[in-house]
C-alpha cells in the first residue's frame, strides 16, 4: 500500500486526512512542486524549494526549504514505497491549513500549514514521448497567466486545456495571448530554435519560471549556443527548424506538431537530441555529487522579467 508524508508523518495513503475546512481544499490556497528523482536522487532539490519558498513568502504561508531534512524525508518515502532504485515523481504541496471561519480572507491568525509529500512511479510513457516527440495544440485564454509567477494549487485551466488536448488527439496544449504569442504548455515551458538561436518566451509574459527551462537556457549556453528570451509567435514557431518542452518529469520533449500542422522535418531535431544529452549529463553529474557527499552548485533562481512584453507589447499586450 502506498506511503505519503503528511504533517512530519509518514502514513499509509488511504489512512491520510486534510480538513474539510483546509484552504488548498477550499480556495486553492497553497503551492506545489513536482519533482523527478532518479534512482533514489532527486534532482534540483534547492532549486524547486527555493521557488516554493519564495512563493509561500509571496502570499504569507510559512516554509521552511531545508534542503537536507526534505532530502532526508524524500529519500526515506522513496524506500517506504520501494522507489529508491527507480525513477519516480515526487509531488510536495503546501497549503495554508484549516480555516473553520470559512472567510475568503485569509485569517488573521498565523496559519497552521498543511505539508503533503506524495511519491509516485515516473509515466512509463515519457521515454517514449522523449523519442518520437508529441504534438500540442493551441489554447487562446488570454493573458497574463501567472501574475505571480508562482505554482499554485489553482490547475482548473491547465486541467482543462489538457483535456482538451487529449480530446484532440495530442499530449500538450500551447497557451497562445490574444496577440499570438505563445507563452507556455499546459504542463511545460517552451523552446524553439532556428538559425542558429535557441528561443523561450520571457518571464515578463506571464509563465511560471520552470526550473528546467532555467538549466535547459544555462545548458545551451554552456554550449555556445545563442539563446534568446523573447515573445514566440504561433505564426512563426510552425517555422522553425524544431521545438521542444521542458518540465521537470518530461526533461526535454521533442515538440514535432502544433494543431495538427508539422514543425520542421516532423521529427525530433538534433539540437534537441544534443541538449537531451547534455541534460541527462547534468542529472548523473549533480547525482554522483550527491553521492559522494559534495554538495552540487545550486546557481540562483532567475527573476522575473522586469521590462514590458517586448515584440508583443508593442501590440497592446499587457505585462
Amino acid at each position: 500500500m502506498a506511503i505519503v508524508y503528511l504533517n512530519g508523518r509518514y502514513v499509509q495513503a488511504a489512512r491520510a486526512k486534510v480538513s474539510a475546512f483546509d484552504r488548498g481544499f477550499s480556495y486553492g490556497d497553497g503551492l506545489f512542486e513536482t519533482i523527478r528523482a532518479y534512482a533514489g536522487w532527486v534532482f534540483g532539490l534547492e532549486r524547486h524549494l527555493a521557488r516554493l519558498k519564495k512563493g509561500a513568502d509571496q502570499i504569507g504561508i510559512p516554509f521552511k526549504g531545508d534542503v537536507g531534512k526534505w532530502r532526508q524525508v524524500m529519500g526515506e518515502l522513496l524506500r517506504r514505497n520501494r522507489l529508491q532504485a527507480a525513477d519516480a515523481s515526487l509531488r510536495l504541496t503546501v497549503t495554508r491549513g484549516p480555516d473553520v471561519l470559512g472567510s475568503l480572507l485569509p485569517p488573521a491568525a498565523p496559519p497552521s500549514p498543511t505539508l503533503l509529500l506524495v511519491a509516485r512511479p515516473l509515466d512509463a510513457g515519457i521515454a517514449e514521448r522523449q523519442q518520437v516527440g508529441i504534438g500540442a495544440v493551441t489554447v487562446h485564454w488570454g493573458s497574463p497567466f501567472n501574475p505571480l509567477q508562482i505554482k499554485s494549487l489553482d490547475y482548473l485551466y491547465n486541467m482543462l486545456a489538457m483535456a482538451q488536448a487529449h480530446r484532440e488527439g495530442a499530449q500538450e496544449a500551447l497557451f497562445a495571448d490574444r496577440d499570438g504569442c505563445v507563452v507556455e504548455g499546459a504542463t511545460s515551458n517552451l523552446f524553439s530554435f532556428s538559425k542558429g538561436v535557441l528561443t523561450t518566451p520571457p518571464l515578463s509574459s506571464g509563465l511560471l519560471p520552470g526550473i528546467t527551462r532555467d538549466v535547459i537556457i544555462g545548458l545551451a549556453k554552456k554550449e555556445g549556443l545563442t539563446v534568446s528570451e523573447a515573445p514566440v509567435y504561433l505564426s512563426d514557431l510552425l517555422a522553425v527548424d524544431e521545438a521542444f518542452l521542458t518540465g521537470s518529469l518530461k526533461e526535454i520533449t521533442p515538440l514535432i506538431a502544433i494543431d495538427g500542422c508539422k514543425i520542421g522535418t516532423g521529427s525530433p531535431g538534433p539540437v534537441t537530441h544534443h541538449l537531451q544529452q547534455r541534460y541527462r549529463a547534468a542529472v548523473e553529474k549533480e547525482r554522483a555529487q550527491g553521492v559522494r557527499g559534495a554538495k552540487p552548485p545550486t546557481p540562483p533562481l532567475r527573476k522575473g522579467g522586469t521590462g514590458g512584453f517586448e515584440g508583443c507589447e508593442a501590440r497592446g499586450t499587457k505585462p
